[in-house]
Order: structure tokens, then C-alpha cells, then sequence
């Protein structure tokens, strides 16, 4: 690795079993929506950073159900997709936030403007019929 540092990027799909759909956002500085995504810091614990961005960006507690998806996203980082569920709160959008919505996962890939990873979109697919 060229800088000898390496990233974890860790992302919650937020998924709502009752509607079938899943959490995008938006930020202010940004064009297109993505998923719920922080960096994870030295020294801390995967789920409770996951918890903690979520909370953060949307306003809602949620429970991390396990990862389903984990690749190289860019350069020397790595990214590790979990599926989340709403466990309570209200939407409240964080600090740099514009916006979020739910959508299914066959409009995700134009709302995000990024090919999903061919595994990935199917587990979605699936989970969102």
C-alpha cells in the first residue's frame, strides 16, 4: 500500500421489512444519495461506530442484524456492508445531511449513480422484492 494507511468504510443498509425498502441519504455537498456510510476510527468498536453514524445521520437507533456484503471499495479501503433495522426514533437529519428517503433497491443504482456490486444488488433485490 502506497501511504501504509488503510481505511474501513462501514455502511449500514437500513432496511424497513414493513415497506420493503431501504435508506438512502443524501449529503449537503453532494449531487447523488448513498448509503448510510462513516469511516470506522483507530481504537473503535464496528458495531457501535455502525450505531453511532447512523443515530448521527438519520436519527434513528438501529440494530445491526450482520454483515452481508464487504469489498474494496477505492484505494486502500476497505468496505463492509451491514444490514440494519429501525429498533426507534424519529427521522432527524444530521449535521451535513440534505436529505434521506427510502427507496427500493431497483432505484437505488440511479439514485446513487454507482453500479452495486452483482451480489450485493441481488441480496437487495431479494430482501426488497
Amino acid at each position: 500500500m502506497g501511504n501504509g494507511k488503510f481505511h474501513v468504510r462501514i455502511i449500514g443498509i437500513v432496511f424497513d421489512p414493513n415497506q420493503k425498502k431501504i435508506l438512502i441519504g443524501k449529503n449537503k455537498k453532494d449531487k447523488n444519495y448513498s448509503f448510510v456510510d462513516g469511516k470506522l476510527g483507530y481504537n473503535e468498536e464496528l458495531n457501535e461506530s455502525l450505531k453511532k453514524i447512523i443515530k448521527d445521520k438519520t436519527g434513528y437507533y438501529t440494530s445491526n442484524l450482520g454483515s452481508i456484503f464487504a469489498g474494496i471499495k477505492k484505494k486502500e479501503e476497505l468496505a463492509i456492508y451491514f444490514l440494519c433495522e429501525i429498533k426507534e426514533g424519529k427521522e432527524d437529519l444530521g449535521k451535513g445531511v440534505k436529505e434521506i428517503k427510502w427507496a427500493k433497491a431497483n432505484e437505488i443504482e440511479n439514485l446513487i449513480n454507482e453500479k452495486i456490486p452483482g451480489k450485493l444488488k441481488e441480496y437487495l433485490v431479494n430482501i426488497t422484492g
